[in-house]
């Protein structure tokens, strides 16, 4: 037998169930501060019968220390939710006592959300990206356990409340090792099986029934074949604008006679301007107005990787900059290169900061590609910036021009004619910034004539940013390392996949790709390119 007791009630065992011992109460007299508190009705005991009990108790904030410094509000402490403050900025406040009573799991959430904010204000971050919550707590390795499909689902085996409910014992069981692992492999492998496009479950379930057939089947396979092969409406309405996506590579053995080139090594390293020496055609862009706990993560990532930041925003971190030129700013003896943003802003004198620093002219609209490409072989200059997103040497700008529109590829296209009739192509180097998310749009970039493509919102989406209305949003739920290993990986990873494309295609070398690699899929792509439509004259 156990009693549970407060000053007016009791439960007691009664045969399979509970007895709830209770008494009425009265209000009383008023008391000094005119409130009527309850008082025991005699002769009031009378008992409840019930199978379960659940005790409900008041309870109330009281600081006489936070009250005279002025920081409650009636029983809570007085505290903004944005950054969980008081009204003194050393001071945060989370949990019941500053929200008001909720579950464990809120008050959990209150204590990470104050740790961040704490750790904001300890480090000097007087603007901090609001804090989410992240959408990952543990790293848990991908289950490739090959009985997957066959272990059954496993149930925690239930204890009921136990005989002393009070002492809040374990419910339930938990997982073992060896179960935790069968269930793992059981219910996330479908996880790590969605990684294209167009994956669906209809698609799953064929792989598992072919997978299971027998290959003598004929008529089964058959059915199956044919159920996979119908077409499909036009992928391509009228009306579609341009894209990287309905260009396409041409394998090696319908354009050339090759031998296992994929086995050979493939470089893509080049020399921006014939000075600077890049390891790879990756540059980044857009960050000017990021977060510093976005900027600090990104140039940290790309000396690590040795990617260039192009933009008026030094970077840190030790990463290589191309200085993009706004107003009356002067060229930095810091910047490897300096990007004019247009002709007339071009001084007759002092173009560099410091000997050796290459200079490039940034063109955004077709209205004043001839102008710029004149003054970019009479001053001999090194390089020129395509702004296909036209909008990326608009220092005032939103930061994500690449989310304006659709990006103008027309634009490199009538660079290298104007160059051909001219008869100087490759006297200058192109770099292209617009709707660049891959390494195989980079790959179709360089085949039609690019030297090396620059990343924004592609890099923003790796570093934890999401599409909003009006441009990206980044919120706390990274840490900086993960920020910076995020844009390592993305830059690898695509240079990685240019390799991959320029050795499918029979190159060894990724700035051999040249337009006979390519063909387009849709009428406007291949007005856009030059690339021909097959079954379409020139």
């Amino acid at each position: 037998e156990f009693v549970y007791n407060t000053q007016q009630v009791a439960v007691r065992p009664r045969g399979n169930g509970l007895a709830l011992e209770c008494v009425r109460t009265a209000a009383g007299e008023p008391d000094a501060d005119g409130r009527r508190r309850p008082v025991t009705v005699a002769g009031s005991e009378h008992v409840i019968e019930c199978g379960m009990v659940i005790a409900a108790v008041g309870q109330k904030g009281e600081c006489a220390e936070l009250d005279d410094r002025g920081l409650m509000a009636g029983d809570r402490v007085r505290t903004e939710w944005e950054g969980m403050r008081t009204d003194l900025e050393n001071v945060f406040a989370a949990g019941d006592g500053a929200f008001g009573g909720s579950t464990i799991v809120m008050a959990m959430h209150h204590g990470q959300r104050a740790a961040y904010y704490v750790r904001q204000f300890l480090e000097g971050n007087e603007h901090p990206l609001p804090y989410r919550t992240p959408y990952r707590t543990r790293r848990v390795p991908v289950a490739q356990d090959i009985r997957w499909e066959k272990l059954a689902p496993h149930h925690p085996t239930f204890f009921g409340l136990g005989e002393k409910p009070l002492e809040f014992p374990e419910i339930e069981s938990t997982y073992d090792w060896e179960t935790a692992r069968n269930e793992a492999s059981r219910c996330y492998r479908c996880d790590a099986e969605t990684g294209s496009a167009d994956y669906s479950v209809q698609h799953r379930e064929d792989i598992f029934s072919m997978a299971r057939t027998n290959p003598a089947d004929h008529a089964k396979l058959a059915r199956m074949l044919h159920k996979r092969l119908q077409l499909r409406d036009n992928p391509f309405p009228e009306g579609r604008a341009a894209s990287l996506d309905d260009v396409v590579f041409l394998p090696a053995n319908l354009s050339r006679l090759v031998i296992d080139p994929y086995r050979e090594a493939c470089s893509v390293a080049f020399d921006l301007g014939g000075r600077m020496r890049l390891e790879h055609p990756f540059l980044v862009a857009s960050f000017d107005r990021a977060p510093v706990q976005v900027f600090e993560p990104l140039c940290a990532g790309l000396a690590a990787v040795d990617a260039p930041y192009l933009g008026t925003r030094a970077p840190g971190s030790g990463a290589r900059w191309v200085q993009l030129l706004a107003g009356d700013t002067p060229p930095d003896p810091v910047a490897e290169a300096v990007v004019y943003p247009s002709a007339a802003a071009l001084p007759a004198q002092g173009l560099r900061a410091g000997e050796g620093q290459l200079i490039g002219l940034a063109v955004a609209t077709a209205d004043d590609l001839e102008e710029a490409i004149d003054t970019t072989l009479e001053r001999e200059l090194d390089f020129m910036v395509l702004d296909a997103s036209g909008g990326l040497r608009d220092a005032q700008g939103s930061g994500w021009p690449e989310l304006s529109g659709d990006p103008a590829f027309s634009l490199l296209r009538a660079t290298v004619v104007s160059l051909r009739r001219r008869r100087r192509e490759e006297a200058f180097d192109l770099v292209y910034f617009g709707g660049v998310r891959s390494g195989t749009d980079c790959a179709k970039l360089i085949g039609l004539g690019a030297n090396a493509v620059v990343l924004g919102v592609g890099a923003a989406l790796a570093l934890g940013a999401q599409i909003v209305p009006g441009g990206l949003a980044f919120a706390a739920d990274h840490s900086g390392e993960e920020r910076a290993q995020a844009v390592a990986n993305i830059v690898r990873a695509n240079v990685g996949e240019a390799s991959m494309m320029a050795r499918c295609t029979g190159k060894t070398n990724l700035h051999n790709l040249e337009p006979e690699d390519l063909r387009a899929v849709t009428i406007a792509t291949a007005a856009a390119t030059g690339i021909p439509l097959v079954g379409r004259a020139p």
